[in-house]
């Protein structure tokens, strides 16, 4: 009476163990029979209330939950918790929706290092940033992360948790042997992103190689650093950790690495890197159909279309068609503007409106984006005619 159970329960997190089964962490135990009502959990997307729902012995702060709907492998649901409620009769109230999905085997590069302190201050701890960069969903207690032995060899590998977590795409998330010194002595955004590692890998503070395995033993990334990657005026390193630029480019390479700044606390735990900056190329496609077209007007293939397709307006392109001998034969766009979408089509003559011989040509499209940069597609096509 005089320390009563006031606390909400909450609903930390989820896990598909299989298509139509998922399992249900609380932050306390349950009232069994309220835990155990298939009519107070909803899933997003129709699936619905489930079949069942069973209070896991003897905690009681786990629910298992079997559906009539299974899930789709690495698509990204909710589920809600409603009027369950603790011993002391407290209901769930505002933290009672999570993600839940199907989770993959972690591939190369699905998962990247994206952030790591390997010389920390004297009284702080090393600490690993991942970063889920595709879409997939993995579970956490399917991934280690080690160093390498002085021979090579992958060595001190170390599981990241013996529990079913998921790292749903584009979350962040801080291995370390303490997080409470970690937040501490940095902002963290996000504070459910750590994991406590019981002993973390061996990170020199001068060089030494970060790897990132999979249960079956494929290093799904790797990196090895240097502290001389580290911005060249800054004379002691010690707190100061070195951060990816960009995702997408590849990890072993120095220009793609940089100290964190030191507005952001010289470390960004748990959330994007103070130095990031994506990749400012081109990004979409041109393609031409179809690879054999006949410009002899039977109504069959009588014209190649080139179609494009980009992610934002104000793409300028050019595009030339070289024939097999790579001379320029016709000069079919130049300068031309184009919105998110759209096409252009070639009959098949050239410059001075003759008629080409059958055989294949080039397609060559050269496209320039809003930041100046450059990209250029090459389709293979074949004029034919009809003899």
């Amino acid at each position: 009476g005089t320390n009563k159970d006031q606390p909400l329960p909450t609903l930390i997190r989820a896990f598909a163990t299989d298509s139509v089964t998922v399992v249900l962490n609380f932050d306390e135990p349950l009232d069994s029979l309220s835990g155990a009502t298939a009519g107070n959990y909803q899933l997003s997307d129709g699936i619905g209330s489930p079949v069942s729902a069973i209070s896991i012995f003897p905690l009681f702060n786990s629910v298992q939950l079997k559906l009539l709907t299974p899930l789709q492998r690495n698509k990204v649901y909710s589920v809600t918790a409603n009027n369950v409620t603790d011993c002391a009769g407290n209901a769930i109230a505002a933290f009672k929706t999570v993600k839940i999905g199907l989770s993959s085997t972690a591939d190369s590069l699905d998962i990247i290092i994206n952030e790591i302190l390997f010389n920390p201050k004297t009284d702080g701890t090393d600490y690993v940033e991942i970063y889920n960069r595709s879409s997939k969903i993995f579970n956490l207690g399917s991934l280690l992360l080690a160093n390498r032995s002085s021979t090579g060899i992958i060595s001190n590998i170390k599981q990241l948790t013996v529990q079913n977590i998921a790292l749903f795409p584009g979350e962040y998330l801080v291995l370390s042997e303490d997080e409470s010194i970690v937040k501490r002595q940095y902002t963290a955004t996000n504070v459910s992103a750590f994991i406590n590692i019981a002993s973390m890998p061996s990170y020199p503070d001068d060089k030494g190689i970060v790897v990132l395995v999979n249960n079956a033993g494929a290093v799904i990334d790797e990196l090895s650093y240097d502290e001389k990657w580290h911005f060249a005026l800054i004379t002691n390193a010690e707190g100061i950790a070195l951060e990816r630029i960009d995702p997408n480019t590849k990890t072993q390479n120095k220009d793609n690495w940089h100290s964190a700044a030191k507005d952001a606390g010289y470390g960004t735990p748990s959330y994007q890197n103070s130095q990031f900056r994506i990749d400012l190329q081109v990004k979409g496609d041109v393609t031409a159909m179809p690879e054999v077209f006949s410009p002899d007007n039977d109504g069959t293939d009588d014209f190649l279309t080139i179609t494009y397709r980009f992610p934002e307006t104000g793409y300028v392109m050019n595009i030339t068609v070289f024939d097999a001998g790579g001379r320029p034969v016709k000069s079919l766009q130049r300068n031309a503007i184009c919105s998110q979408t759209g096409s252009f089509r070639w009959d098949g003559l050239n410059d001075k409106l003759q008629q080409l011989p059958v055989g294949p040509y080039i397609i060559f499209a050269e496209v320039f984006n809003l930041a100046g940069k450059v990209k250029r597609f090459k389709n293979q096509v074949v004029l034919a005619r009809r003899l």
